[in-house]
């Protein structure tokens, strides 16, 4: 009885409500659309808009498989996944929570909703991104374990995308010294990518770390996912560093989106500037990025500019 009545007492809560409408809108507009934003502004709530497409108004829809969402998508398949993802300690935080994460909430068309595991108060320790190549080098391997373990003992959460490489080595700093860490997906809270990655998630989970999705839980990889992800990595700190970067890297898109933002870039310089691995970082670093030797370089930078 009690188990029923907390449920009753969820499903009729007003975040359940609000997490209804704006789970039913990104379903339809699809994750990331900055067309969610404008739909919102324009109706003035998450609920009003449901109604107007309910009622055929469509003026926010730009294709047909949009607007044949509108009858697919109920109510009653958001509130299955809803029901679905409470079993499973997936847990929802909506733009309008005090949950949700500050920084990210600044950005341009940030997420109005998001899935997590874990605990996200990790991220009010002075969050830094981490980007990285995935084929990396003997010596980023070294050196960026070294910086984020560092970082991390200092009191500051790092985040990073959960691919291989770079990022990896960054969770795994942090998990080493049992501090805690964010992951940011590419694909749903239920796709195990890149393949093996559920002990590291586990880990993450054990020591006060969360890992994070604006995509709905089955949704499998795909390349169209990563530069959305990129912008909540870039989103989610005041500064991103760029530990090892080719020309045409994605990690250089997650910086570029942190100089939109208005954010600090910080770079770890290369050990061979004839190297093409680095030819991204080399770029950065000539248009005023900092450099970055060790840890303290960048605790110094913000103890010395906020």
């Amino acid at each position: 009885y009690f188990i029923f009545k907390d449920i009753i007492i969820k499903l009729l809560s007003e975040v359940f409500c609000m997490n209804r409408f704006l789970l039913r809108i990104v379903r339809i507009f699809g994750a990331g659309n900055p067309a969610i934003h404008k739909a919102i502004e324009y109706y003035g709530s998450p609920e009003m808009v449901c109604n107007e497409l309910d009622k055929g108004d469509y003026r926010f829809l730009t294709d047909k498989g949009m607007r044949e969402r509108v009858s697919t998508v109920t109510f009653e398949k958001i509130d299955k996944l809803i029901l679905w993802c409470n079993k499973r300690e997936i847990k929802l935080v909506n733009i309008y929570e005090k949950e949700y994460p500050g920084m990210l909430k600044e950005i341009y068309n940030p997420p109005v909703i998001l899935f997590y595991c874990g605990d996200l108060s990790c991220l009010a320790n002075s969050p830094l991104t981490v980007v990285g190549a995935r084929e990396i080098t003997p010596y980023i391997e070294k050196l960026s374990f070294r910086i984020c373990r560092d970082l991390s003992k200092s009191g500051v959460t790092i985040i990073s995308g959960m691919a291989k490489g770079v990022d990896s080595v960054a969770h795994n700093a942090c998990v080493y010294e049992g501090n805690p860490t964010v992951g940011v997906l590419a694909c749903g809270m239920n796709c195990d990518y890149p393949y093996g990655s559920s002990i590291l998630r586990r880990k993450i989970i054990l020591n006060g770390g969360a890992y994070i999705s604006e995509l709905f839980p089955e949704v499998e990889p795909s390349r169209e996912y990563f530069r959305g992800r990129n912008r909540i990595l870039a989103g989610l700190s005041k500064g991103t560093v760029v530990f090892q970067a080719g020309k045409k890297s994605g990690s250089l898109i997650t910086a570029e989106y942190a100089l939109n933002e208005g954010r600090d870039v910080f770079c770890v310089p290369p050990p061979n500037l004839l190297d093409r691995r680095y030819e991204g970082v080399i770029q950065y670093l000539d248009d005023g990025a900092v450099p970055v030797f060790n840890h303290d370089d960048i605790l110094e930078f913000y103890r010395k500019n906020y």
